[in-house]
């Protein structure tokens, strides 16, 4: 996703929107779930991207009842499995383009 094209909200947004109070969100901001822009709560601005992310975090939370360090950990993992189907993806396409000829 292209976050300089998405739609983007400010801190107070995301607690409502992910209906978390405000400490869990500054939890999930220090654990480095999310990085928001900005130097401060007041000013923090959140992608779309980043909105689902908390989302996610909040399930795992919640469903799977796993701390805030250990979502930071499975969704990092999430993200690098599927930066890495993508990649396999992409070199088995280039790989059939020789195979077939």
């Amino acid at each position: 996703m292209n976050d300089t094209k998405a739609h983007k909200i400010g801190f107070d947004e995301l607690c409502r929107v992910a209906e978390l109070p405000e400490h869990f969100v500054l939890e999930i901001v220090e654990q480095g779930i999310v990085e928001p822009h900005g130097d401060s709560p007041e000013q923090w601005v959140f992608s779309t991207h980043m909105v689902m992310q908390t989302k996610k975090a909040v399930r795992l939370h919640q469903d799977l009842k796993i701390d805030w360090p250990g979502i930071a950990l499975a969704i990092s993992l999430l993200e690098e499995i599927e930066q890495l189907r993508t990649e396999n993806a992409q070199l088995k396409q280039r790989l059939g383009r020789f195979t077939h000829c």
